[in-house]
């Protein structure tokens, strides 16, 4: 039985049929009322540790991602990314695990002095999200909307419990070393094609193509639970945005929304004994949740399977 419909609990669940588990899902909500659907997201190792396994998953996933590409109604395209920096930078571990990898000095907007140039995937949401919970159903997957607890008792028909409740696995175990990392995004109409970031903490910024809106951001606010759309933030981004793409000061707004990402010192992916039956946790994945998302399910069979 998996716990969590976002990212990381249809990626296990998916794993796990397709070697050849019987598989329940349990969730309070499904998309598009996750906190995965809001994650402006694309494949970027970011905010999760400890990097000697997270690079392991992020590499696993990339390629996932792209292969996921080739099939209809996945939400994914892979797209030229262009990362800049005010300061000069060794190689990034993931140099050789993108495609086109380049470095680039001269034409660069505002201060910035380096650019890195690669291609990664774009991953809409609620089309990808759907997409999961079609591909876990084929393949005969059950789901319960229910909401838990406790992890201390379950039917005995359930051998092992998959624990992907993101945040929330912080009061379900008392586990202290959760926190909320807030993000806040502005939706726009624009005509942009290629995506371009600057993932340092304290200038946080991704102009993100997508189908039929550009993803403005961000930010990434430790121990923030607000919810609500925060106006300083929301002309900051559009500042920091602005600095890139001078035009997106000018383009028309949809909407701000808000999402808290699961944040931890580490991502907890291990498996322990609860009232005499396995219980795996695959949690706390950061702003990483789609970039570690396949890897990580890989992983959960193995401990399912005993390894």
């Amino acid at each position: 039985m998996v716990i969590g419909a976002g990212v990381s609990g249809l990626s296990s669940g998916i794993r796990l049929l397709e070697n050849g588990w019987k598989v329940t899902l349990w969730s309070a909500e499904f998309s598009p009322n996750t906190t995965s659907d809001v994650a402006a997201a694309l494949w970027y190792p970011f905010l999760s540790a400890p990097v000697e396994r997270t690079d392991a998953w992020s590499s696993n996933t990339y390629n996932v991602l792209k292969k996921l590409t080739e099939l209809p109604d996945t939400g994914i395209t892979m797209t030229q990314t262009y990362e800049y920096f005010r300061e000069p930078q060794s190689d990034p571990v993931w140099k050789d695990w993108v495609d086109s990898f380049e470095r680039k000095t001269e034409g660069l907007p505002a201060d910035y002095v380096e650019c890195f140039s690669f291609i990664t995937s774009i991953i809409e949401m609620p089309i990808y999200l759907k997409w999961l919970l079609s591909r876990y159903t084929s393949l005969g997957g059950i789901t319960t909307q229910k909401t838990i607890d406790s992890f201390e008792s379950f039917p005995e028909k359930y051998t092992t419990v998959i624990n992907c409740t993101g945040l929330s696995s912080g009061a379900l175990l008392d586990d202290d070393e959760m926190y909320p990392i807030r993000g806040q995004i502005i939706r726009i109409k624009a005509g942009i094609r290629e995506m371009y970031l600057d993932q340092q903490i304290e200038s946080l910024t991704y102009i993100v193509p997508r189908s039929q809106d550009v993803v403005l951001g961000g930010v990434a606010q430790q121990d923030n639970w607000d919810l609500n759309m925060n106006s300083s933030d929301h002309e900051a981004i559009l500042e920091k945005c602005g600095a890139i793409i001078p035009e997106i000061k000018d383009a028309e707004i949809i909407e701000d929304l808000v999402g808290l990402r699961p944040g931890r010192t580490e991502v907890r992916l291990e498996k322990e004994q609860v009232q005499g039956h396995p219980l795996v946790h695959n949690y706390g994945h950061g702003g990483s949740g789609v970039t570690l998302s396949w890897g990580c399910a890989d992983e959960v069979v193995e401990l399912v399977n005993g390894a």
